[in-house]
């Protein structure tokens, strides 16, 4: 079996690695599938090789292998069980190699439409990088606009800022010399205000020393006046106290008096209501007695509620007085 040649890389190209290889693993009586291919170039010069021409390179190399392998097997002398062998070996071989083709062929579609889809999102990306690209020029230009007309406002601004130092610098000798002015004047005043400080604090001393001594005199004329009244708030007391004892015991002495009196004209009338009744049962001579009696006992009833009056007057004036 020959050796692929090399290209301008250096490495032989796929293809003719795919034929070295599917010859060695034929003579090696091995299964050649792209799999087993693709192994071997990737061990023996680390590339991936392309499934879809891996494949394909494999089919043309069983359509050319496949006659050159029935014409010998169709030679004189090979028994026929050995051609038959053979025949089931090929077919398993192209089976296999049809079959692991058609799987990553899938595999490798699936990963294709993937990485056509990843493209279709990263395009769309893209332009929106480019519309992001666009504003953030259109953001460039109105930048440096601002920079040009912030430049020319700098550059006025650092003309007033000369005209502003030497406007600071002439108002900086004007405060200086005003302040002197302003220290000469403070002094003057501090000193004039030390000498009337120093006039009230005498002034201050005099008043509160006079102010004390008239306070001691109206506290001590406040403290006798305080003793009169409360000697005279005492005798009174004691006056209205005793006073108060006498009337106390005088409506007492009064209060059982007219108890007495009005229990003796209850008995009174008491007594005259039963002449009354025995009057009433007696003959005719006596009804000028008993009108006589009726006349007495309506007296003695007003004195009675006379009485009374006087008995409830005198119970209030009593009640007064304890209250008092």
């Amino acid at each position: 079996m020959n050796t692929p040649s090399a290209t301008r890389s250096g490495l032989p190209r796929t293809r003719d690695l795919v034929r070295h290889y599917a010859g060695q693993l034929l003579e090696a009586g091995a299964e050649v599938s792209v799999t087993a291919i693709r192994a071997r170039i990737l061990e023996e010069h680390g590339v991936s090789a392309s499934p879809n021409v891996v494949g394909d390179e494999v089919k043309q190399f069983w359509a050319r292998t496949g006659p050159l392998l029935n014409a010998r097997l169709k030679r004189p002398g090979i028994p026929e069980a050995v051609g038959q062998a053979l025949d089931a070996v090929w077919e398993v071989a192209l089976n296999e190699a049809t079959a692991a083709y058609a799987i990553e062929r899938s595999h490798y579609q699936q990963v294709a439409e993937q990485a056509q889809r990843e493209a279709t999102e990263a395009r769309v990306e893209a332009e929106q990088a480019t519309g992001r690209f666009a504003d953030q020029e259109r953001q460039i230009a109105l930048l440096t606009e601002q920079v040009q007309r912030l430049n020319g406002q700098l550059d006025r601004g650092q003309a007033e800022n000369e005209a502003l130092r030497s406007e600071l610098a002439e108002l900086t000798a004007q405060h200086q010399s005003q302040d002197l002015r302003h220290r000469e004047e403070l002094a003057r005043v501090d000193t004039a205000h030390a000498a009337e400080q120093e006039r009230l604090s005498a002034t201050h001393a005099a008043e509160l020393a006079r102010l004390q001594a008239v306070h001691q005199e109206e506290n001590a004329a406040l403290r006798a006046e305080v003793s009169r009244q409360a000697d005279i708030f005492e005798s009174t007391s004691n006056h209205l106290m005793k006073e108060t004892s006498r009337v106390r015991d005088a409506a007492r002495l009064e209060t059982e008096r007219l108890t007495r009196e009005l229990a003796q004209s209850r008995d009174m009338v008491d007594r005259l209501r039963v002449q009354r009744s025995e009057a009433k049962e007696e003959s005719a001579g006596f009804r000028a007695q008993a009108d006589s009696a009726a006349t007495q006992l309506q007296q003695l009833q007003k004195a009675h509620e006379r009485l009374e009056a006087r008995y409830e007057a005198l119970l209030e004036a009593k009640v007064d007085g304890q209250g008092n």
